[in-house]
């Protein structure tokens, strides 16, 4: 798990997430694209993220349809960290997943929000586990030891998902093109 990995999953179509996620996270689209691989996508990233050496002010999210949840990712992994955008992106769609994974600070985390609400909330952050909401039916019986990357997939694939741990197989995905948040 050496790449960087952030997304969200809810159930329904890309066309609605993208467009419940532009305005949750207050973004405008500049441009939209498709790639058939993910090797596609990273390299489309890096032209259009403004952290890996795109133009100023831009970011692009992937996302990609997988069985009946549409999936968006960021390879900046900003989306997973606005919780007031998630908050309203889960009143706009109903129930999401939130996973990131950042193995170069140790940074992880999970998160389930329904109707708006924060459900559960996991998070590992220099070293220290934070925990809000209550345990959800997929952790039962597997967290004795506490939250880790590990626990992230096994959680992230107990509600349906395809892996975590691994650059997502299928597309196409579709790629979006924003600036940067108002």
């Amino acid at each position: 798990m050496g790449k960087p990995r952030s997304a969200i999953a809810v159930r329904g179509t890309t066309k609605a997430l993208i467009d419940a996620a532009l305005k949750a996270f207050s973004s405008t689209e500049t441009a939209r694209d498709t790639a058939d691989s993910f090797d596609d996508v990273i390299d489309y990233t890096r032209e259009h993220c403004e952290e890996l050496g795109g133009a100023s002010g831009e970011d692009t999210w992937h996302c990609w349809q997988q069985g009946e949840f549409a999936i968006l990712g960021d390879l900046s992994l900003d989306n997973p960290q606005d919780r007031d955008a998630l908050s309203e992106l889960s009143e706009q769609l109903g129930e999401l997943t939130v996973g990131m994974l950042d193995s170069s600070f140790g940074d992880i985390v999970f998160g389930v929000y329904v109707d708006g609400k924060l459900k559960r909330w996991l998070e590992v952050e220099e070293g220290e586990v934070y925990e809000e909401g209550s345990p959800i039916i997929e952790e039962r019986g597997h967290f004795d030891e506490g939250f880790d990357d590990e626990a992230l997939e096994r959680l992230w694939t107990a509600r349906g998902l395809p892996t975590f741990e691994h650059d997502p197989l299928g597309g196409p995905f579709e790629l979006v093109v924003i600036t940067a948040r108002n």
